[in-house]
């Protein structure tokens, strides 16, 4: 949050200003203020008519203002503060997977038809839901990674309402297609180095292309965040290259010295991330490494900008 908000309201039926900066929601009543400090440890509930927003209780006050205030509100307090009644306001279309205390589901709103993507915890894996929290928070403005929206609780679970992507990797990218690929994953992986994170699941399954083709990274349930940082997350690059050139982890025998034959300096850079010793090459060598910067027939330079036209197109995302 960058400005404050600043807006009337009736606060329990009272004639009021709200203040909302990053810190606090600050209510004044004539002489009295009350004061309110953003954390999830602070619940308020949104309530609409006819699609609008009416009002919202701030634990179990009330807070009455125009559609436009309330809208405003929300959206600058969204994932910094505990929604309530997430069964009143998504409605849920399929369960993707479920364990014994968490499921991953696809939602949609009933306010505007929104589909979106909910992460449910049950109460006794809390630590892992304010985790994930924490860091979807700390990545909140970079294109790159998955967008948190809101937080909700119930008596039995913890949510975490997330943009919807339904656009995977694919194996049928050309050679400069796939060096482009490799390349945004290196810079996703720097971004998370640089805010000291351990994603601890990177894989072809877990990267997806957003509304305007950009790609994101999802999935984490399991990530740290690490004062050192290690290359466990490099490590993962060589599944997702393994997969984008139809390659399978079985066809690497480092001990043998066997390696799948990847073009224009591939195979080289698959060696180097599966390096298992201390000269496993870090993200700024990767950036640097010759396969983003060869053909696939020969070891010519090309281009830098490729701007590829994958052959799926990606205007028709709902």
């Amino acid at each position: 949050m960058q400005n404050s908000l600043i807006f009337d309201c009736l606060f329990n039926a009272k004639p009021a200003i709200l203040i909302c900066d990053e810190h606090s929601i600050l209510i004044r009543i004539q002489t009295e203020e009350v004061k309110f400090y953003i954390s999830l440890n602070l619940h308020l509930q949104w309530y609409y008519k006819n699609k609008d927003l009416e009002q919202c209780t701030i634990e179990n006050c009330t807070l009455q203002s125009s559609s436009k205030n309330l809208s405003q509100l929300k959206d600058q307090l969204n994932s910094c503060v505990m929604y309530l009644g997430a069964s009143e306001i998504y409605e849920e279309l399929q369960t993707m997977s479920k364990t014994e205390l968490k499921a991953n589901l696809i939602v949609k709103s009933t306010i505007n038809g929104e589909k979106l993507f909910c992460k449910l915890y049950k109460k006794q894996s809390e630590f892992y839901f304010l985790q994930e929290v924490k860091i979807l928070r700390k990545l909140k403005n970079c294109k790159n990674i998955v967008a948190i929206r809101e937080v909700y609780e119930s008596s039995k679970y913890y949510y975490i309402i997330l943009e919807y992507l339904d656009r995977k990797l694919e194996q049928d990218y050309t050679h400069e297609e796939n060096q482009n690929v490799i390349k945004e994953i290196l810079t996703i992986l720097d971004t998370l180095k640089q805010n000291n994170i351990v994603h601890g699941q990177i894989r072809p399954q877990n990267f997806m292309f957003g509304r305007n083709q950009e790609l994101k990274l999802i999935g984490f349930s399991k990530a740290t965040i690490e004062n050192q940082p290690d290359t466990t997350d490099i490590y993962g690059l060589h599944k997702v290259m393994l997969y984008l050139y139809n390659f399978d982890a079985k066809q690497i025998d480092a001990d043998q010295g066997i390696y799948p034959l990847i073009p224009g300096h591939g195979t080289n850079f698959l060696k180097g991330l599966v390096n298992n010793t201390q000269y496993r090459i870090n993200i700024k060598q990767a950036l640097s490494h010759p396969y983003l910067k060869c053909n696939e027939t020969d070891h010519q330079i090309v281009q830098e900008q490729l701007f590829p036209k994958f052959k799926h197109s990606f205007s028709n995302f709902q």
